[in-house]
């Protein structure tokens, strides 16, 4: 963990110029820090690796520690993430709330005993439980087992101080993979911080979480599917004239509350994030981004009365950290931000300011909702162009669908495009039918098309681009991850494409069935039911759900692909294994072998695998690697002077 002290002031023209920003600095084994509401207190949690690990729990006074509560025989590693985790003050300063794992049972009858984890980035991870520090007798208390059907997270202090109000995310009637996926059965429950008299709060809400109590401690809000007091309804189709697609969250910043009433937050609007004003009262939702004046991605930080922090960036423009002071109107409120600061990147900036984007939200005959974030080289004429890395007198373009499928593409500073822009590239990403930021109905119109709706979606922006004179017609390629390696497999059918980079790709959804923390999506994509209490391959017995995603998936038709491919793999993904790019590898291996066509027998078929690595490829070896593989592969089969 890393932290950063960052000073400004106040001018009087209400601008806020930078004093002082310090350096990075590493924490080394701290794993989380908070600092009390007086500010007068922080807490730090620690783990100290060696033969066995040991936790730590700190109480620090400016730079003087005060005390320091060993934990180790309590519980074992600490939960972090943004599902889970949590490091919450109470009000009154007297105790403390985080998340840890629940120690192991060494009893010789219990220790090996089967117990699930939750999946993709959360291996090992199996019973989370809440942890009450009392700072007044420095008493350290993991919370009881909660009855074993549910694992809680997320949890803070109610106003008084005397109970907890947290997610309780279900085990029953299985564990599936909780990583990306919002919509788990979960709901909100209250505890006494002694472990009694725990409540259920949301007992007609099939999935509720991210539980926030405004300041005074008069009301509390949440993320919810269904309706208590529903503040801000799903949107089925944008409104023509604002455009409000309704909030696309996965979870509530820690600080939103702009005053009793009022919360900001950010949320998918479209190819872009933006940052809405919600009034709880009223419903009423203010966008205080508009894409007029802030047309790339601004991420909300923290919120209080006075300041907003947030982050911002464009695809030419790296991420930035603003400051904000809400100018109140009737209707019409603005927020006066100043830069804090911005990413120091003077040695990359030769390369990656020669280009422009612009978002593509009219791709004719095709729905309104289909857009694509596309970036080209800027007034590149012909002779810079030849001496670019692909060359040629025009650049080649890269179609860029993004995973989920029920995710999207944001018009923010991407290290992988920049890369690829900078070597000569147009690239197109794009948010096809089925993305967030669009409504609930463009969210359905997917289900039970993938494979054919977003394939001819990206196809459209393809053809399109192509029609428009600026990229070469004989030079595309593709490129994604996930659902979107899913579409470029579907797109390889047609040997026109020049290569294609696939990560973790899903090639084979009945098979997917045996090695998957996520078995529902493959049936839900497809518009399938599917019983959450049946074992994984049960459903599979049915020869028409069986036909019906064997239909839908990449591997019916291997034997077509033609184009070289790049396959990158992590040994550790929980959430698409690695058996499935491996075997759709090994039927392209073996066509190559037995086929006596010459586009099959000289056919380029690679893979990689980053040991350790899960469905995200982001440890930085593989995330470093992966973009220098990916961008070399590209480049080796697109450039002009290619043999």
């Amino acid at each position: 963990m890393f932290t950063r002290i960052v000073v400004a002031s106040i001018a009087e023209d209400k601008s806020i110029p930078l004093i002082l920003s310090g350096p990075s600095v590493d924490t080394g084994d701290a794993a989380a820090q908070a600092v009390s509401p007086s500010g007068k207190l922080t807490v730090v949690l620690r783990s100290v690796p060696g033969e066995k690990k040991k936790h730590f729990v700190e109480i620090w006074s400016e730079s003087s520690i005060l005390h320091l509560l060993e934990t180790t025989a309590i519980h074992d590693d600490f939960y972090t993430d943004s599902t889970f985790g949590t490091l919450e003050w109470s009000r009154d300063e007297t105790k403390i709330v985080y998340i840890a794992e629940r120690k192991k049972s060494e009893d010789a009858l219990e220790k090996y005993n089967y117990k699930p984890d939750w999946g993709e980035t959360f291996t090992g991870r199996r019973e989370p439980t809440l942890v009450v520090v009392n700072l007044e007798n420095f008493e350290v208390k993991a919370l009881a087992h909660l009855e074993g059907h549910m694992s809680p997270g997320q949890a803070i202090f109610s106003h008084d101080s005397n109970s907890l109000i947290f997610t309780g995310y279900n085990r029953d009637p299985q564990l599936y993979g909780i990583a990306y996926c919002q919509n788990r059965f979960t709901g909100l429950y209250q505890i006494n911080t002694d472990g009694a008299d725990l409540k259920t709060l949301t007992k007609d809400l099939k999935s509720a979480r991210s539980p926030r109590l405004n300041k005074d401690g008069t009301t509390l809000i949440d993320i919810a599917s269904g309706k208590v007091s529903t503040v801000v309804d799903y949107v089925r189709k944008a409104d023509p004239k604002i455009g409000f697609p309704g909030l696309y969250i996965d979870q509530l910043p820690q600080q939103l509350w702009i005053s009793s009433t009022k919360i900001i937050a950010s949320s998918a609007h479209r190819t872009r994030r933006t940052l809405l004003s919600i009034d709880i009262e009223s419903g009423a939702v203010e966008e205080l981004t508009p894409a007029s004046q802030y047309p790339g991605t601004t991420t909300l930080l923290f919120a209080n009365e006075k300041w907003i922090l947030t982050t911002y960036s464009t695809p030419t423009e790296p991420w930035a950290l603003y400051l904000g002071q809400i100018d109140y109107g009737k209707g019409n409120s603005k927020v006066h931000f100043s830069i804090l600061e911005q990413a120091k990147v003077e040695k990359a900036k030769a390369f990656y300011q020669p280009h422009s984007w612009s978002i593509m939200d009219k791709i004719p005959g095709q729905e309104e909702s289909l857009e694509a974030l596309y970036l080209e080289p800027f007034k590149r004429d012909g002779a810079a162009q030849q001496k670019s890395a692909v060359s040629g007198s025009k650049p080649p373009l890269v179609i860029f669908p993004h995973g989920g499928p029920h995710s999207a593409l944001a018009a923010e500073f991407s290290v992988l495009n920049l890369v690829l822009v900078g070597l000569g590239f147009a690239v197109a990403c794009v948010n096809f039918t089925g993305s967030l930021g669009f409504g609930q109905d463009n969210v359905e119109a997917l289900v039970g098309r993938v494979g054919e709706l977003d394939v001819k979606q990206c196809e459209a922006v393809r053809d399109y681009i192509l029609s428009q004179g600026h990229v070469d017609t004989k030079r595309t390629c593709l490129t994604g991850g996930s659902h979107g390696g899913f579409i470029v497999a579907h797109l390889l059918k047609d040997p026109s494409w020049k290569a294609a980079v696939l990560r973790n790709p899903v090639m084979d959804i009945p098979a997917l069935a045996g090695g998957t923390d996520n078995v529902p999506w493959g049936y839900a994509v497809n518009g399938l039911p599917y019983d959450m209490a049946l074992p994984p391959t049960a459903t599979l017995a049915d020869p028409e759900v069986f036909k019906k995603l064997r239909a839908s998936s990449p591997m019916e038709h291997v034997e077509k692909v033609v184009a070289p491919t790049l396959m990158m793999l992590g040994s550790g993904d929980r959430r698409v294994p690695p058996s499935q790019g491996i075997s759709w590898w090994q039927a392209r291996q073996n066509k190559i072998r037995q086929d006596k066509d010459e586009k099959h027998a000289k056919a380029v078929n690679r893979i990689l695998m980053f040991d350790g690595t899960g469905h995200a490829l982001d440890s930085i070896e593989a995330e470093s690697h992966s973009t220098y593989a990916l961008a070399n592969f590209l480049v080796e089969f697109t450039r002009v002077d290619q043999p």
